[in-house]
């Protein structure tokens, strides 16, 4: 706006873009710069002289600067906007070379042939700075959460662990045993499944206890322990430290015939240990006794009626001269 030649309704015109907080710019559709308001001068870096009469592309970071001039030609052709009538984000450039984002708004004015463009810009960096630091803030609060539920969830396993697991040999405890024995039953009697039960016991523990010492007999649960865990594999098998030197095996799914079968592989492990049992009345080393029971689908039995079928085989592998493997047999219920 040449300043000697302004009219009345000229200067009203400046007066009102210089007090708008928002910098206003306006082109022709070369995209030469016709006015900028002190907003703009103060955003920019410029003064009026400085950019009045030049390509608005000087207020442009590549690649934008070097196709500003296509953008405004393809539009006058096609009548296709991108950015006529609709705000949205972009990036400018200052004098001294420094990018920043704008939030920019542009609208055409057609004067006989003329078209003349003003966009009105508003400085967002420090909104920008501020959604940046806010998503920083989101992203290490979602971190502390993640950190604090994995120690939560470790927390709860370790309180599980203690609650669920014996701590001398790492197996389920006799009240874990009891749960699993519980939910199995009902799943064998839903889904009409064979259920199998192995009750185990250390033939002649406590002559090994007093002989070789309680430090020893730890060690000895521990060893048979890790057999234990190394023959029943399946995820579904559940093995359990029942109480003091006996162990018990669940085993869901699993035909009587199958379940004898684990159990002669356990005897050879135990077996194969070769651990020294010289206070044992049947062997040099230790053996264990087995008693195996089933629930053949169709049946209804409660977890007591399951151990207590077990735990007669058992009782009588022990009666028939321990380091042998017995299999309930239904005439032996009442």
């Amino acid at each position: 706006m040449n300043k000697n030649n302004a009219t009345d309704a000229e200067i009203i015109l400046k007066a009102v873009l210089d007090t708008a907080v928002d910098a206003i710019i306006c082109i022709n559709s070369q995209g030469i710069i016709d006015i900028f308001n002190n907003t703009a001068e103060k955003m920019f870096g410029y003064s009026p002289e400085e950019v009045i009469g030049k390509n608005v592309s000087l207020l442009m970071p590549e690649p934008y600067s070097s196709k500003h001039d296509d953008y405004i030609s393809h539009y006058e052709q096609t009548g296709q906007k991108k950015i006529i009538g609709i705000g949205r984000e972009v990036v400018a450039k200052r004098k001294n070379g420094e990018v920043f984002p704008i939030e920019l708004a542009v609208s055409e004015v057609v004067i006989g042939d003329h078209r003349l463009y003003t966009g009105i810009l508003r400085d967002i960096t420090q909104r920008k700075q501020t959604e940046k630091q806010i998503e920083l803030y989101q992203h290490q609060l979602e971190e502390l959460v993640l950190e604090k539920t994995r120690k939560l969830e470790e927390a709860n396993k370790k309180l599980l662990d203690m609650v669920n697991i014996d701590s001398l040999t790492g197996l389920a405890n006799r009240r874990h045993f009891d749960e699993v024995l519980n939910t199995e039953i009902r799943r064998a009697i839903r889904m009409k499944t064979c259920l199998s039960l192995l009750m185990c016991d250390i033939d002649y523990y406590k002559a090994y206890n007093d002989y070789y010492g309680h430090v020893q007999g730890d060690e000895c649960l521990r060893l048979l322990a890790d057999c234990f865990k190394n023959t029943f594999l399946r995820v579904s098998d559940t093995v359990a430290r029942f109480g003091g030197e006996e162990y018990a095996v669940i085993l869901p799914n699993t035909r009587l015939d199958e379940a004898k079968q684990s159990a002669v592989r356990l005897c050879n492990m135990i077996n194969k240990l070769n651990i020294i049992h010289e206070a044992s009345s049947i062997a040099n080393h230790i053996t264990i006794s087995v008693g195996v029971a089933c629930m053949c689908p169709g049946e209804r039995l409660l977890d007591t009626e399951l151990i207590q079928m077990a735990d007669e085989a058992l009782y009588r592998a022990k009666g028939n001269g321990r380091n042998r493997i017995e299999v309930y047999e239904k005439s032996e219920g009442k």
